[in-house]
Formats: C-alpha cells, structure tokens, sequence
C-alpha cells in the first residue's frame, strides 16, 4: 500500500482543484470558501450580495487567497449555465460543487401557502438540483465531487418546520439518488446537514435564548456550531481523503439529530 499520501499537509487537502461555492458571500459558504482556499483550491464564489462577495474578495487578497466572486441569482433560468460558464473561463473546468445557497424558515403544513412552500423548495432543492445537474455535465473524465447542504431539520421530524424541512429532506434524498447514477464515472455526492450554527442570519435569536431548550440543552455537545464547523465537513467530503464515500448525509449537529439526550 501506498502512504504517500498520508504525509500529505492538511493545508494542500484541495491542492489543484477547481470549486464553486454557493451561498459564499456570508455565514458557513464564506467560511467554505475560504477554507477550501486555504487548502489550495482555486474557488469561484456565488452569491446574489454583491457587497457580500466583494468583501470576500477583499479578505481573499488580504490572506493571497484564490477566490473569484460571481453575482448571481440562482433562481433565475439559465443560472447553472451562466455559473459553470463563469468558473471556465476563470479557473477552468470544476470539480467541485458545494451547494450552500438556501433558506431557512418555520411554519407547519396547515400554514404554509403553497407560494411560501413554493419558495423553500426553489430555494433549497431546485437551486441545488440545478446546479448538480450542470456539474455532471460539465465533470471531466476524472469525476468530482458534488457536496449539497440538508439539514438536520432534513434528517428528523421538527416541529413547526414543514416546508423547509421537506425540501432538505429531499435534498438528502437527491444525493442517494445522484450518487447511484454517477458513481460509476467517479462522481460522488455527498451532503452535510448542519444543525445550529451562529451565522448573520441566526446570531441575534441564539443570543435572545430562542434555541435553547430545542437544540442547545437537548444535544450532549451543548455549544451553539460555528461556520467553521460545517466548512471543515465540506473540505473533506471534497477531498480524496472521502474517495471512497458517496451517497452519505453527514450530520454536523453536536448530536443533535444522531442522540436522545436528557441535559443533566
């Protein structure tokens, strides 16, 4: 066996791949990025928040990061395409997608619209659908690596949580599917479900206490996740550290979605 590879630096994990990284202006897609660029990756960042991208680019030039932004809306028709365009004529072809983007929400079935569930699941599932479906069009004969993002909403029943939780379910469930076509040209996808991470977008209700009894005191890992967590979890399954693994939702919950635990 070789173990050449085994003294290989953490730091060059991505060393001579190309990524796309969705959702990348803020939260737990900038801190993928980043890390993926750290690790030796050259990254397309896609966002909609133009000043979000543009201040990753500036932290990216700070630190002699490769990172390109790329303002896109990817709802919009023609949004795969114009991203994977994008990445070819910047860095080449992908092989790498970290399907980030999405949107959470609450709401049980008897209150959500069909117009709000409409949305969550463009938001969540048809955007990632999308995107992957471009990626194995445009991976080379060497394959790659296609990481969605469920949920651990996705993985257990929540209360209160109907539309987004589907979607993310299905999400999982996309990536099995993906999985079993394109493995045999050595594509594999993977997913990561995060449980609670203080972002921009959840900070002021963690610091208000609005999780705790549902998430922080029910988990054996009581501290609230952090971007870099879930990032560290994408770099892998991106690397050929996760060659052999495919069709897998990784849960990055402290426990959350995996135990039943009683705070003591």
């Amino acid at each position: 066996m070789d173990y050449s590879e085994a003294s290989r630096p953490v730091a060059a994990q991505l060393a001579g791949k190309t990524a796309i990284v969705t959702g990348a202006a803020s939260g737990i897609g900038r801190e993928t990025a980043v890390l993926f660029a750290a690790r030796g990756a050259r990254v397309l960042a896609v966002d909609l928040d133009a000043a979000g991208l543009e201040s990753l680019g500036e932290q990216a030039r700070d630190l002699g990061l490769d990172i390109a932004g790329h303002v896109q809306d990817l709802t919009a028709e023609g949004a795969a395409e114009r991203v994977f365009e994008a990445c070819s004529t910047r860095f080449g072809t992908p092989d790498v997608l970290a399907n980030i983007a999405g949107k959470a929400g609450d709401g049980p079935a008897g209150s959500t619209t069909d117009e709000d569930f409409d949305f969550f699941v463009s938001m969540n599932l048809t955007t990632a659908f999308r995107m992957s479906r471009q990626a194995v069009l445009q991976f080379g004969e060497a394959g790659g690596s296609i990481i969605n993002t469920s949920s651990a909403f996705g993985v257990v029943g929540v209360g209160g949580s109907a539309p987004y939780s589907a979607a993310k379910g299905a999400v999982s469930s996309l990536t099995r599917q993906m999985a079993a076509d394109y493995g045999p040209r050595n594509i594999r996808v993977n997913a990561v479900a995060p449980g609670l991470v203080e972002t921009p977008a959840t900070a002021e209700r963690i610091r208000a206490g609005l999780f705790d009894d549902m998430v922080t005191r029910s988990r054996p890992i009581p501290r609230v996740g952090l971007p870099r967590d879930i990032a560290n979890a994408f770099a892998f399954l991106a690397s050929d550290d996760a060659s052999f693994i495919t069709g897998v939702t990784l849960p990055v919950c402290g426990g959350w979605s995996t135990t039943r635990f009683r705070a003591r």
